[in-house]
């Protein structure tokens, strides 16, 4: 199970690929080392986050390596003349695709969880808003204890107990609060 920070982390890695994808449209010719590297990132991220998948990304950097070295991957075929620069960045964008969908299959759980929270974290705070649960002009010091101060009254609450219960279940303390904060109204 990740907590948010390490989802978004995963989830800025993901939106790199549009960038890598346009390089290949232009025709760069780094294309296959810019996937190469991200892939390294790639790597490095799920490593620090226990993520498993790390050795299929490991796997398939491992395949484009080969091709940069002219070995034409399993079940890749070309209609023209077969260029070393065709293989390397062919099986670069094959590489990247199946990168992309290991990790966002590695994470879809997570980001399911934490959509599921962020809607209930909305409707607990409409409720929490309309009780006055809420203080209208908050310091900003001590912004933490404003935070569990909240947090605790709502828990506290005879109408929000269970949906506070289900949220700190759903997401654990410490993403409660992350989530908690980015919804609460800014002070003016």
């Amino acid at each position: 199970m990740l907590h948010i920070m390490n989802l978004e982390e995963i989830q800025r890695l993901l939106l790199r690929v549009p960038e890598l994808i346009d390089r290949l449209g232009e025709r760069d010719p780094n294309f296959a080392g810019s996937v190469k590297e991200w892939l390294t990132q790639a790597e490095r991220v799920l490593i620090n986050n226990r993520l498993a998948v790390a050795a299929e990304v490991a796997v398939l950097r491992g395949v484009l390596i080969s091709a940069e070295l002219g070995v034409i991957p399993p079940g890749m075929a070309f209609s023209k003349r077969t260029t070393m620069r065709k293989i390397r960045d062919g099986s670069a964008a094959d590489v990247l695709r199946k990168a992309e969908e290991l990790i966002s299959s590695a994470i879809r759980a997570d980001a399911m969880r934490f959509a599921e929270g962020e809607k209930l974290t909305q409707q607990i705070l409409a409720v929490a808003q309309r009780k006055g649960l809420i203080p209208a002009n908050p310091s900003r010091d001590k912004h933490a204890e404003r935070l569990q101060a909240i947090w605790q009254a709502m828990i506290m609450d005879p109408d929000l107990g269970a949906a506070t219960t289900h949220l700190a279940g759903l997401l654990g303390a410490y993403d409660v609060l992350i989530l908690l904060d980015r919804m609460l109204p800014t002070p003016a």
